[in-house]
């Protein structure tokens, strides 16, 4: 086979010129956010650009202004557009039933190259809408985390079709049953091989954010929707747009697992009585993702990740290689890319974790923790909010995809997705990165106070030292429109 001199250069290139290593921070790399003045520690070989601050209005790739960025951006999605271009929409988990309906669902628009052309909401009137998850005709679900109001919405990301309820939950269209289906609904999954949605609740039984409430047993059950005929029917509609009613109308049946002695995993079947759930034994269920008959989840009050084989009823249970609790997921093949939350400490990450261990993309110090991760449908670049503050757009240096080999992995943390390890076996690798992450935000603090007592009047028109591997979001904000390729000792702005 004779090939061309451009795909012999691809193919050269592609082999000995990755720049990407997860886990590895030694090059320095940061993005300092102009507002928060959050630290935002990239991995070596990427590369990364706000596309919004939350409160601050989005520039777009012709330097007019959009509306600000929206308040706790939160679970987000990739969708390609028929351009060669793709929306990034992204939830804000903002207000509170019933008087402040003030969340919603945004979306940010970029033609094939990378250039944001748009920045619009394109669904309002709902509250605290946490995650969610892409349907196969192209639609986003944003889920309510309200537990008594919250409901699942199907979203249009263009915004040319109105939103609507679904009944994933088993809430009725009208929504008049809302209280008796009630859930903190967090993420969802399709299985596009069998037919049927997934959602996740972040609740549980004896919930001490709910103390004043009642308790129930069947609270946090994760919800399976299965679509009745009338649904199948709108799924073998040959426009996606007429495949909306799928998930109209079904039935729903809970989760219900028998663990193993082991307790590294066991056994499971969904039940039509939700009082026949066991919630408690997976309880605050997160981050969702069903790929090649495995539905993946995570859940924050033990802080596993669960893996079902959906065809053999049976799952694996490991513990996350982090002591933050774990919040979003995506899966590209077999490597689970999971985000913590800690809240506001220091050290929240998004873990790149495959069958050897766990190795993180990037680290935040002076943020919130990150959410909505994704990655377009090239794999070219990954999407991901840090909650309340801004979103970015990720690239490799070497111009390659998220799914290509990295040039190499530092496995921070040993042990594989499956490899039902528990948190006192990975106890010393988590607790060494975790000093480090505190070395870190030991020198930052000292750094600024530091800075600020030598600062003056004059100072305001220094730049930054050229010695020192920063670069501000907004001075990143100008490269938006360009991928970098490093080749060699070079550098090729595309």
């Amino acid at each position: 086979m004779k090939l061309s001199i451009a795909a012999a250069l691809l193919l050269s290139y592609s082999a000995c010129g990755q720049t990407w290593e997860p886990g590895n921070f030694s090059d320095g790399t940061k993005l300092v956010d102009p507002v928060t003045g959050g630290t935002l520690h990239l991995s070596n070989g990427l590369q990364a650009v706000a596309v919004g601050n939350s409160g601050q209005p989005v520039i777009l790739a012709d330097d007019s202004e959009a509306s600000a960025y929206h308040p706790n951006c939160d679970g987000g999605a990739s969708f390609p557009q028929e351009d060669g271009g793709h929306i990034y929409v992204s939830n804000s988990e903002w207000g509170d039933y019933p008087d402040d309906l003030s969340g919603g669902v945004y979306a940010l628009t970029f033609d094939g190259e990378n250039k944001l052309q748009k920045y619009q909401q394109i669904l309002s009137g709902t509250a605290k809408n946490c995650h969610g998850g892409e349907t196969p005709w192209g639609t986003w679900i944003s889920c309510e985390e309200t537990r008594d109001d919250g409901r699942c919405w199907q979203v249009d990301p263009t915004g040319a079709k109105e939103p609507a309820r679904t009944f994933l939950t088993g809430q009725t269209m009208d929504g008049s049953n809302a209280g008796e289906s009630f859930g903190n609904w967090e993420a969802f999954a399709w299985d596009a091989d069998d037919n049927k949605g997934y959602v996740t609740n972040d609740d549980y039984p004896n919930n001490p954010g709910f103390s004043d409430e009642p308790s129930y047993s069947y609270q946090g059950a994760i919800v399976r929707f299965s679509p009745d005929e009338t649904a199948l029917a709108c799924l073998a509609a040959e426009s996606d747009a007429d495949k909306w009613c799928a998930v109209e109308s079904g039935t729903v049946d809970y989760l219900k697992i028998t663990p193993s002695e082991s307790g590294t995993g066991g056994t499971f079947e969904w039940v039509s009585d939700k009082n026949d759930a066991n919630p408690e034994l997976y309880a605050g269920s997160e981050g969702a993702h069903v790929e090649n008959g495995i539905f993946t989840f995570s859940t924050i009050v033990d802080r596993y990740l669960f893996q079902l084989d959906l065809a053999a009823g049976t799952y694996t249970r490991s513990a996350v290689p982090f002591s933050f609790e774990p919040d979003n997921l995506r899966l590209l093949g077999d490597v689970v890319y999971l985000c913590s939350d800690g809240d506001d400490n220091p050290g929240d990450a998004v873990w790149r974790w495959d069958d050897t261990g766990a190795s993180r993309v990037f680290y935040e110090v002076g943020h919130s923790y990150p959410a909505g991760v994704d990655f377009t449908a090239d794999k070219m670049s990954m999407f991901v909010s840090l909650y309340g503050d801004a979103t970015y757009r990720i690239t490799r240096t070497d111009g390659l995809a998220f799914d290509a080999e990295p040039k190499s992995i530092n496995y921070e943390v040993n042990g594989g997705i499956a490899d039902g390890k528990t948190h006192e076996e990975i106890a010393d690798d988590v607790n060494a990165v975790n000093a480090s992450i505190e070395a870190d935000a030991t020198t930052t603090a000292s750094s600024e106070a530091a800075s600020a007592e030598e600062s003056a009047p004059a100072d305001e028109e220094t730049s930054t030292s050229e010695s020192t591997p920063v670069e501000t979001s907004s001075a990143v904000n100008n490269m938006a429109a360009g991928t970098v390729i490093g080749i060699l000792t070079g550098t090729l702005m595309l």
